[in-house]
């Protein structure tokens, strides 16, 4: 990966992994974001669980980093533009939404920052045993902390008998090879590991919205995830995710990225200290050349004068900007599943048919064959049909583990692609 671009993000990025207590994971997310300059107005979001222990973690964000990045003139209850919902999730449209916001003086001249936030918890207990993780002291009781995501492990019965939108979503998010690894996990660290792999899924489906929606005015966004550690006196932070993108005529840089493992596996808990350390490595970057892709005869290959259409085209542009980017600084292990994902919803939006034409010649992969997407294909879907399938697909593309996304990625926009090539 590319250095950070100055020492106060490299400062918060040696934070990862780390438990650190919130005031110095602040104080550091702090400087690196008065780091990027110039900037003529800044804006703050923050994604928080609904659970009233999070009210720390609310006060202190507004307290130690938003009433300190803000223009004087915004009153102090407008600061954070905040999301709190179950579990702590990035809505659809609500990146986009903060950002027209605290778009004021930039819509004239110069750039802006805008800081996100985004939060997982977890509950650490002291007992006589030890620590407990995944429960905290709630006014007398022990209590699952977050209780969203102990419910999603459990997967309570009521969740197949009434629709709880908030389960669905998380279900979709995680995706079943996740959940089945976290709810067979027997160790002290399963609810620790869960809500690093929200915290990180999260932070990336931010980055999505960011790429198919671009800030219209020049903007730094600095994304940073985090895990919040309840317990008694005051929290802790654990840093999971820290990525520094730039918007310039709507065009996306992805200046840099880290970030832990989304894979629950991968996640090595050390607990020899007295704040713990995870570590998650990607192994050794390893040269990897697209491979050969699929025979034209596809049906899909009926599609290709759809796909030189302009719209699709500058679609097919940016990503591969964005892949050669990622390339140069070795940041395709942390974004290539948010890339391929703002591609796949981009060509949703301006030529459906094309985007499940290309994913289709991909359907000899495990995770999409159940989907039948050559059958659909050869029956010839209208727009509105391929666009909702390319909508229910997208539980599947978040299952994608970082090699196999890359490899997505890279079939997709290599030149001689049946489809989209050329």
């Amino acid at each position: 990966m590319r250095a950070l671009a100055s020492l106060a993000l490299r400062d918060l990025a040696a934070l990862l992994g780390r438990e650190e207590s919130l005031h110095t994971v602040h104080a550091t997310v702090l400087r690196a974001a008065h780091a990027i300059r110039p900037v003529v107005e800044s804006g703050a979001v923050l994604a928080a669980c609904s659970d009233e222990f999070n009210g720390e973690v609310r006060a202190a964000f507004e307290r130690d980093v938003a009433r300190l990045l803000s223009a004087p003139e915004i009153p102090g209850t407008r600061r954070v533009f905040a999301l709190a919902n179950m579990g702590g999730r990035i809505e659809p449209g609500a990146i986009a939404l903060a950002d027209q916001h605290f778009s004021a003086r930039s819509t004239r001249s110069g750039e802006k920052l805008l800081l996100i936030e985004v939060t997982g918890h977890v509950g650490r207990r002291e007992t006589s045993a030890g620590t407990r993780w995944g429960e905290l002291d709630r006014f007398g009781l022990a209590s699952p902390c977050c209780g969203a995501l102990r419910l999603l492990l459990d997967a309570p019965e009521s969740a197949e008998a009434v629709r709880f939108p908030w389960f669905d979503q998380l279900t979709a998010f995680f995706g079943p090879a996740r959940l089945a690894t976290l709810r067979g996990d027997a160790s002290p660290h399963a609810m620790l590991r869960a809500a690093i792999v929200h915290a990180v899924l999260q932070a990336e489906t931010a980055i999505v919205d960011l790429l198919r929606e671009p800030p219209p005015t020049p903007t730094h966004v600095l994304l940073v995830g985090l895990v919040v550690v309840n317990r008694r006196g005051t929290d802790n932070g654990i840093l999971v995710a820290l990525h520094h993108l730039h918007f310039a005529d709507g065009e996306p840089d992805l200046v840099a990225g880290k970030a832990l493992r989304s894979t629950p596996g991968a996640l090595e808990v050390d607990t020899t200290r007295a704040q713990l350390v995870v570590r998650s490595p990607f192994g050794p970057e390893a040269p990897h050349e697209p491979p050969p892709g699929p025979p034209g005869s596809s049906p899909a290959a009926s599609l290709r004068p759809l796909a030189r259409a302009e719209p699709v085209r500058a679609q097919l542009a940016r990503a591969r900007r964005q892949h050669a980017q990622l390339r140069h600084h070795h940041g395709l292990n942390v974004h290539a599943r948010a890339v391929l994902r703002a591609l796949l919803q981009g060509l949703s939006l301006v030529a459906p048919e094309v985007g499940l034409a290309a994913l289709a010649l991909e359907s000899g992969r495990e995770l999409f064959r159940a989907h039948r997407l050559d059958e659909l294909l050869r029956r010839g879907p209208s727009s509105a049909e391929a666009r909702r399938v390319l909508h229910d697909l997208e539980p599947t593309l978040q299952q994608l583990g970082h090699r196999e996304a890359r490899e997505v990625l890279e079939i997709l926009l290599a030149e001689h692609h049946p489809v989209l090539g050329g």
